[in-house]
């Protein structure tokens, strides 16, 4: 029987360590976890919230931010209204402060596509394993009835490699 290939939301920090030179073990993951991405090895996704945020780059960072996108070529979607309701609870039950609700974003909609993983290199408002808790148990009460993994590239790219 084939093996499921890993779902897996790319949050937008991972697509600026891709290209981060003052973060070279950081680099060298994200390069490492978006390769498997390219080659299929997982199936990456971005919502529409993750292009809004390259947007507020400036020209040169956005551009090359915009090709790696376009050469990993994951599948893109927009927030429905359901996933802006989870994003607005999780807002509501302090998993992540009122001034990062693009944060809220990201993990609403990785909820709502039915996503198994969102990968992230903001440990203070995503990926951390108090927060993974506290969104999972927001879900819950919001309807969502899975557990999504909040991990960063590394963690994906080396439980592959113990496969």
């Amino acid at each position: 029987m084939a093996e499921t290939r890993l779902r897996i939301y790319i949050e937008t920090t991972v697509w600026s360590f891709a290209l981060a030179d003052d973060a070279p073990d950081y680099r060298a993951d994200t390069e490492g976890f978006l390769e498997r991405c390219r080659r299929r090895v997982f199936e990456p996704f971005i919502s529409s919230l993750v292009l809004q945020e390259m947007s507020r780059a400036d020209s040169v960072l956005r551009e090359r931010l915009e090709k790696l996108v376009a050469d990993v070529r994951p599948t893109l979607f927009t927030l429905s209204d359901r996933a802006l309701a989870l994003a607005d609870a999780f807002l509501a039950a302090g998993v992540v402060p009122p001034s990062k609700p693009d944060d809220a974003g990201h993990v609403a909609a990785a909820f709502d596509r039915r996503l198994d993983v969102l990968v992230s290199w903001n440990f203070r408002h995503i990926a951390n394993i108090r927060r993974a808790e506290k969104f999972n148990a927001v879900a819950v009460l919001q309807g969502y009835h899975h557990e999504m993994r909040i991990v960063s590239p590394g963690e994906v790219l080396y439980a592959e490699d113990d496969a």
